[in-house]
């Protein structure tokens, strides 16, 4: 989460698009996250706690609040966000993007596993 803050202060959005799930980047809104970023002073990160859940693929929840200004004043947000790691990275799963995927589907995390099984409780 860290890491995924530091790029919204830097304006890396290539690397915000690059650490979420694979499956859900052609649904993630490149210029609008690049307006967020760019247009706003980040004013700190609170990482609240994180729950490591294991399993295969493993499975994380972590719990922040972000602060920002912007011409609208000053914000947080609290969030709990869900990450799997796969092929040996961490990859946010983005709410705000559907996964097109049924119970019986295979994962789009790619684990081989059907999606039911793995990361729709995720989301």
């Amino acid at each position: 989460m860290r890491s995924r803050y530091s790029a919204y202060v830097l304006g890396l959005v290539d690397y915000l698009v690059e650490t979420t799930l694979p499956a859900q980047r052609a649904g993630l809104d490149v210029e609008s996250i690049r307006a967020w970023s760019l247009g706003s002073t980040w004013l700190g990160l609170e990482v609240e706690g994180h729950e490591l859940l294991g399993g295969q693929p493993e499975h994380a929840f972590v719990t922040f609040t972000a602060r920002w200004h912007d011409q609208g004043g000053e914000h947080s947000h609290r969030e709990r966000s869900a990450f799997v790691q796969a092929d040996g990275r961490w990859y946010f799963l983005d709410p705000t993007v559907p996964v097109k995927a049924g119970r019986n589907d295979p994962c789009p995390c790619g684990s081989g596993q059907k999606f039911k099984k793995c990361c729709s409780s995720y989301f």
